[in-house]
């Protein structure tokens, strides 16, 4: 596996979306006015077009609307350009890795963010003074992050095995790290 392409936080990284994922996302997301202006710098007549966004702003808004989406084929397609999205955002990164090896993890020797290990922290922390996992939205408080970005993140550590969810069930986070694991939340 090669070594993610070092960016600052912020940067812009370019993306190549097909006319059919940018009509996708333009008809069956909500975007801000920015960023659906940078989409649309395309021709309608162009089969791609490419796009320079920061690593979290497309993903996470493309996450949210399929998340919450209740036509399963359109579903299936935003789940499907997510994915998409997400490997190209795995090509670079803005953090500095953080070397981990809890015994709970399915795979030992996985290594977390210095951000993801803030949120790990803060649903170890939540889930201990209230006897229940955080919501999104007290990660969005916490964290002072839009709403895609805390779903791309929990999507993020469920799927590198750091914690497990519920499917539609709230406050339905488990953690799968120990505490000795654990940075010191910030």
């Amino acid at each position: 596996m090669h070594q993610p392409k070092r960016i600052q936080p912020g940067d812009r990284v370019p993306v190549r979306l097909s006319a059919r994922e940018r009509d996708l996302i333009l008809d069956h997301t909500f975007i801000d006015p920015e960023l659906e202006r940078r989409i649309r710098v395309g021709s309608a007549e162009e089969a791609s077009v490419t796009v320079r966004l920061t690593l979290d702003e497309l993903i996470g808004h493309v996450a949210a609307q399929a998340n919450h989406c209740s036509d399963a084929r359109l579903r299936t397609r935003l789940n499907n350009l997510y994915d998409r999205l997400r490997q190209v955002g795995e090509a670079f990164t803005d953090e500095d890795l953080v070397a981990s090896s809890p015994p709970t993890l399915a795979n030992p020797g996985s290594k977390y963010t210095a951000k993801q290990g803030q949120y790990l922290a803060f649903i170890f922390y939540y889930t201990k003074i209230h006897g229940r996992s955080p919501s999104e939205a007290d990660l969005r408080s916490y964290f002072k992050v839009s709403p895609p970005a805390v779903h791309r993140m929990l999507l993020t550590l469920e799927e590198r095995g750091f914690i497990e969810r519920k499917p539609g069930e709230a406050r339905a986070t488990r953690l799968l790290v120990g505490r000795g694991d654990l940075p010191d939340l910030e």
